[in-house]
């Protein structure tokens, strides 16, 4: 980076200035992980899910599914 040439009123103001873009950026990005985390975890429900569908003999299946 290139250096400041302002005053030091502009220096603090800058500062906060990308200081605040930061704390913003963070903020955004950690709900964007949060919904990733829910959707990953939601996935791997399904599977599990699924792998247990998987496992029940098909006969067990059929006669809950006519109970």
């Amino acid at each position: 980076m290139a250096p400041f040439r302002g005053s030091d009123e502009a220096v603090e103001r800058e500062i906060a200035t990308l200081e605040q873009m930061a704390r913003l950026r963070l903020r955004r990005y950690a709900a964007e992980m949060r919904e990733l985390d829910r959707d990953l975890s939601e996935l791997r429900r399904e599977k599990a899910r699924r792998r247990v569908e998987a496992s029940v003999p098909e006969t067990t299946a059929a006669a809950t599914a006519s109970a």
